[in-house]
């Protein structure tokens, strides 16, 4: 997907390149100006200066092509003024007005929890806007403007109204609510006003906007931090973190700022801010960049290449000084002053210094020697002369161009030192996020009454020893997690897609009839073949989850939730029921096992005949199931000629794989018919026929139901006398 930001580059600006980036979207930044370092983890991440004139930017935009436009605008976090408003509505304009001709493009409008004004309570979105800030205003206009672009043009556009929104590191001159409190820290005032706020940081926001992208089916959602602070309340906490005394200043209350509710965006996406700046900032998890800092640094009086020189010239003359002085002595003479002098600068300086120092070098030992330039012409008269000063310009050239290399390679080392370092701190602050993140999942899932707590109460309902039971059990444990009743659970064969109907909760829960085939859906029928999760396309007609649930290498049973609440379609639900997944295979593939294990108990040697023991438990769960109205049933009796194995041969050919066989142990041959009532026999009697066995609904007395069954009516009414 490709994705456009429009704004300022930003702590904003940089989370959603890094998030969207994750994705695998290719992200694009239009800009006042760069960022300052690469986002990280952002490879498609691209840069563009935002043109001055509209017609310039259309023409870039276009170029895009994008699929998705984030309008932030370039004052989006910071406060505003009348002439930067005039400024962002200008940019608004001009993007919907490019974005209103490709009819497939999102368009999300970055709002503010100010257009809401000070109603002293919070807001939601149905609430109306009637702003008082100039910031608030701001947001109307954009927002009207907007909706007359999707009015007339169809546009699929959307707006996420955020509160204060703050990152880790403010800086001094910045105008968001950190920045604007930590100035008050260090340039108190004697009156300020006592704001309630919301505080958000950017990288929640940047959730919620990936929220929004992929699963947003509203016009208009509030993103606002759970956790409120007092203005007052943030002053002392900025004192506390620089370290300054509190002063006295008197405190207006001026009521709230434009409260609003998020609930929308918490139970329809699932998200939720996990960073509460007042614990932030008492973590030292805050940083305040002081603009000053780099004011106050002594301005250099003179050019660095002077500066070089004058040290030059001075080093020299302390060398010429020492070199005539020690010249008649008889120890330091023999010390070559000026050729220390020389690779003292070629050391310390650049090529340029060390050049210099070499021709001042060998023009002082001529002067010593009372030679000329001239002079050196003859070269076998003057060659000790000729020597020194050959000597001093390659030593001068050498060293230098030596001290260079060093000192890049040293530059290079640095550097990657602090490439290095840089990667550390963003690994560990990714580390110390998803830490954060994982802590809060965990607490959420072991306190929150629909966690793990709620699942594990449930599923201990599945430790039977029953495969039927298990899969009645399934659907009234996922009714209750998820809170819907369009629940139902399938049974298949290995190798075939036709999937017969165990239960459902609801008439509405199935597919179309008692079986589904699956490679009407390839997508579905593949993902249950691997046994994997798969969700529905919205608008497509498919169930919202098909939960397939493989034991002994195929998929045994498969669980159909056919819709799902809007508060129920998140990440959380979705683990929930992977979960519930893991635990229906361990405890289908225990009472399979426990079946295989215990068959001789329960079935006639060398058949698929149940004893009558086993029998009548399987039309008791039948009777149970008819009670819930999960499932209707029925009971046959088959009438056949020959041994009883044989009949079963007949039969079982022509059963479904949910119906099984039973015997009273008289001789007398059953048939248990799951999901198929009475009224439904016709077409099966057919079938049977045609094998030579007759099938009449058994209607004996209730001592009579084999086994010595008797079943009783929902409502409590008089016993059944034959089961249905």
């Amino acid at each position: 997907m490709k994705i456009v930001y429009i704004g300022t580059s930003d702590g904003l600006a940089e989370t959603l390149a890094e998030r969207m980036g994750q994705e695998g979207n290719d992200v694009y930044v239009l800009s006042d100006k760069a960022f300052p370092r690469k986002p990280k983890g952002a490879s498609l991440h691209r840069f563009y200066r935002t043109p001055r004139k509209g017609e310039n930017f259309g023409k870039l935009l276009r170029s895009v092509s994008p699929d998705l436009v984030i309008f932030a605008g370039n004052h989006y976090i910071s406060g505003i003024r009348e002439e930067e408003s005039d400024e962002d509505l200008t940019l608004l304009a001009w993007s919907l007005r490019t974005a209103a001709a490709f009819p497939y493009v999102k368009f999300i409008l970055l709002s503010s929890t100010e257009v809401y004004g000070n109603t002293g309570e919070k807001s939601d979105e149905s609430a109306e806007t009637a702003a008082v800030s100039e910031r608030g205003i701001r947001f109307i206009r954009e927002e009207q403007l907007l909706d007359i672009y999707r009015k007339r043009h169809g546009m699929n556009a959307g707006i996420l109204r955020a509160s204060q929104l703050y990152t880790s590191r403010p800086k001094e001159g910045e105008r968001d609510i950190l920045s604007r409190s930590f100035s008050s820290a260090v340039h108190p005032d004697v009156r300020m006003p006592n704001h309630v706020f919301q505080p958000l940081h950017v990288s929640d926001f940047a959730d919620a906007v990936k929220r929004v992208v992929y699963g947003g089916s509203r016009y208009v959602y509030n993103v606002c931090g759970s956790a409120e602070i007092s203005g007052k309340r943030l002053y002392q906490l900025a004192c506390r973190h620089e370290k300054l005394s509190e002063q006295d200043i008197r405190w207006e209350d001026s009521g709230c700022a434009a409260l609003a509710d998020s609930g929308r965006i918490r139970k329809e996406l699932g998200w939720s801010d996990f960073r509460n700046l007042e614990e932030q900032m008492q973590g030292s998890e805050i940083t305040f960049e002081r603009s000053f800092a780099q004011k106050n640094k002594k301005k250099r009086i003179f050019p660095k290449g002077i500066r070089q020189l004058a040290e030059n010239l001075l080093i020299f003359a302390v060398f010429f000084s020492l070199n005539s002085l020690c010249s008649t002595h008889s120890l330091f003479s023999r010390i070559d002053w000026l050729m220390i002098y020389v690779i003292l600068i070629s050391v310390s300086y650049n090529i340029y210094q060390s050049t210099l120092a070499a021709v001042l070098a060998s023009a002082a030992c001529l002067y010593g020697r009372h030679l000329s330039i001239r002079e050196l012409t003859a070269f076998y008269s003057y060659a000790d002369s000729v020597l020194a000063v050959m000597e001093f310009l390659f030593l001068g050239f050498v060293v230098s161009y030596t001290a260079n290399v060093l000192r890049e390679d040293a530059g290079s080392v640095r550097l990657d030192l602090e490439i290095l370092k840089e990667e550390y701190e963003d690994l560990k602050a990714v580390n110390e996020e998803n830490v954060l993140i994982k802590n809060e999942y965990e607490e959420r899932l072991l306190t929150s009454k629909s966690g793990f707590p709620k699942l594990y109460s449930l599923v201990r309902r599945l430790m039977v020893q029953e495969p039927d039971r298990i899969l009645m059990e399934t659907m009234q444990i996922i009714s209750e997690l998820i809170g819907t009743d369009t629940v139902a659970v399938y049974q298949g064969q290995s190798g075939s897609p036709w999937l017969r109907l165990v239960g459902a909760l609801s008439d509405s829960s199935a597919m179309d009839g008692k079986t589904w085939n699956l490679s009407d859906s390839p997508r579905i029928y593949d993902a249950v073949e691997h046994g994997e999760l798969c969700q529905g396309e919205f608008g497509s007609g498919e169930p919202a989850v098909v939960l397939p649930v493989v034991c002994r290498g195929f998929p045994e049973v498969v669980v159909l939730i056919k819709t799902l609440p809007y508060e129920c379609e998140t990440l959380y639900h979705i683990n929930l029921l992977k979960t519930l997944s893991l635990l229906l295979r361990d405890s289908m593939e225990k009472a399979l096992q426990y079946e295989e294990l215990s068959r001789e108990e329960r079935y006639v040697k060398d058949t698929d005949i149940l004893k009558a023991g086993a029998f009548r438990k399987r039309v008791l769960l039948a009777g149970e199931k008819a009670e819930k109205h999960m499932a209707e049933y029925c009971v046959v009796e088959l009438i056949y000629s020959g041994s009883m194995t044989e009949a079963a041969v007949l039969a079982g050919r022509t059963l479904r794989v949910t119906d099984c066989l039973g015997t009273d142990g008289e001789g007398r041959l059953f048939a248990l018919l799951a999901g198929t009532g009475p009224e439904n026999l016709e077409h099966l009697q057919e079938r049977l026929s045609a094998c030579g066995l007759e099938a009449f609904p058994f209607t004996g007395e209730p001592e009579e139901v084999p086994g010595g069954l008797a079943t009783s009516e929902p409502d409590g009414q008089k016993e059944r006398q034959h089961s249905c």
